[in-house]
């Protein structure tokens, strides 16, 4: 099947996100909150299949020095057929930056290795669960 990457979110639904997000795996993604992060980014590469989302992905950065990759799924279906690849290769071809950035769970990192990710020692994190979802999410859900 014909795989397309659009580097827009103009068409981009907060049900088919959601969706792709469950299939692949990645928790922690309801709402229009998922949707907005897309919109936010300054970089993002979907890829439909049959006019439906198959992949996704997203950066920020500050052009110069940074950037970040954030959320990158892609459906079960289409894994191991180069895809996760594309995306990222997609991002990377517009991150102009020193640094590039991103959290991968121990059982992808292998993938990111093959295109030139490495563990990073100085880096920190800071989380606030509260925040993972929105309020009126977080409401529907008790």
């Amino acid at each position: 099947m014909d795989i397309q990457l659009c580097d827009h979110c103009d068409q981009l639904s907060t049900a088919e996100l959601e969706a792709l997000f469950a299939a692949a795996g990645l928790g922690g993604r309801k709402g229009d909150k998922i949707r907005r992060a897309f919109l936010n980014s300054q970089l993002v590469s979907l890829a439909y299949a049959g006019g439906h989302l198959v992949g996704a992905s997203r950066a920020l950065t500050d052009g110069e020095y940074h950037g970040f990759i954030y959320d990158v799924a892609v459906h079960p279906d289409f894994q191991g057929q180069g895809l996760g690849r594309r995306l990222m290769q997609s991002l990377l071809d517009r991150l102009p930056v020193y640094r590039v950035m991103l959290i991968a769970d121990q059982d992808v990192q292998g993938f990111y290795r093959t295109l030139g990710f490495d563990k990073h020692g100085d880096a920190m994190a800071r989380f606030d669960r509260h925040r993972l979802y929105d309020l009126s999410t977080t409401e529907n859900q008790a």
